[in-house]
């Protein structure tokens, strides 16, 4: 065999190679936080709302799914509606809503049961509403 042989079947094998392990590479993981990659959206969900007017931060969690816990990535927008409704009451929210950072990094490294059981996410909201019992 020349060396023009041996090096035309070296850079292809190098060329296969680099696609194989490009193919088989990591998966994208979406972007997090507020500013990332929304995965989904809520549309007049029927939640819990807790807020602290004071330092204007609030997070809800679903009716029925108390570990899934969705933090406010907009609470002074919201923190005028919010007082209006007193802690713990349900209301309707809804949103697009992204991973939480330091939820989603600890999740990937820990075995922690917490991290398993429970899901934190940050949601931009887009309205929130009285929810009116039986109707």
């Amino acid at each position: 065999m020349s060396i023009k042989t041996i090096l035309a079947n070296g850079a292809l094998a190098l060329l296969l190679a680099a696609g194989v392990i490009s193919s088989a590479g990591c998966k994208k993981q979406p972007k997090c936080g507020c500013d990332g990659d929304a995965l989904d959206s809520l549309a007049q969900t029927h939640v819990l709302i807790h807020y602290d007017a004071t330092s204007e931060s609030a997070q809800f969690t679903p009716l029925g799914n108390p570990y899934y816990i969705y933090y406010f990535c907009n609470p002074d927008v919201y923190m005028g509606e919010l007082t209006k409704f007193n802690q713990g009451d349900e209301i309707l929210v809804s949103g697009e809503y992204f991973y939480e950072c330091s939820y989603l990094m600890n999740s990937g490294n820990s075995s922690s049961s917490y991290y398993n059981m429970y899901r934190v996410y940050q949601i931009k909201v887009t309205a929130v509403a009285a929810y009116d019992y039986g109707k």
